[in-house]
């Protein structure tokens, strides 16, 4: 990780890699204990609609596992986060390592809950993530994906800076490719 000086814009409170505010949110590391929330958001139809459908309680298990593993192996993963004013749980999100058509990838992944929806929540957090990915951890690119029938999601990644790459298929749905690049390296 990058130590000293971080030129961030966006967060505007770095406690550490764990926890962040920007604005309107506040973001911690995910927790053994947020089970009942990634329940609450994975049986939301409207959620998953886009995200592969609805999850039973051992896929949200086992996907809540995953993410503890992996900001073990990586030292970071998905947050947590809340709305600064009202402490209301906005969704979760944040980075995570994936295979890509063979290659290797860092993706900025995020879901919001829908009463949060159209208010640039995912944006903002999208660029605080922008902002760990290059600043903190000092990587070349990110990447970003969605299905290619989510326009909301793609206005999201170019807003936050995403120039699309390509069209491509990920379990078996057309999906559409952004990256963004460091532009400090």
């Amino acid at each position: 990780m990058k130590r000293g000086y971080f030129g961030m814009k966006t967060i505007l409170q770095f406690n550490s890699i764990y926890s962040f505010s920007t604005n309107r949110l506040y973001a911690e590391k995910i927790q053994s204990n947020d089970f009942d929330r990634l329940m609450q958001m994975y049986a939301n139809q409207q959620v998953m609609a886009t995200l592969g459908g609805i999850r039973s309680e051992d896929k949200t298990r086992d996907y809540l596992q995953q993410s503890l593993v992996h900001w073990n192996e990586h030292q970071f993963g998905l947050w947590m986060f809340s709305a600064k004013n009202t402490n209301e749980w906005v969704g979760r999100g944040g980075l995570r390592r994936l295979m890509i058509d063979g290659h290797e990838e860092v993706e900025i992944t995020y879901a919001l809950m829908p009463a949060f929806w159209r208010q640039g929540l995912a944006t903002e957090f999208t660029l605080a993530c922008s902002e760990i990915a290059f600043e903190i951890l000092g990587l070349d690119n990110i990447v970003c994906f969605t299905l290619a029938t989510n326009t909301a999601s793609q206005r999201v990644m170019e807003k936050a800076g995403f120039v699309y790459e390509k069209s491509f298929v990920y379990f078996d749905q057309p999906h559409v490719f952004y990256r963004m690049k460091n532009n400090s390296n």
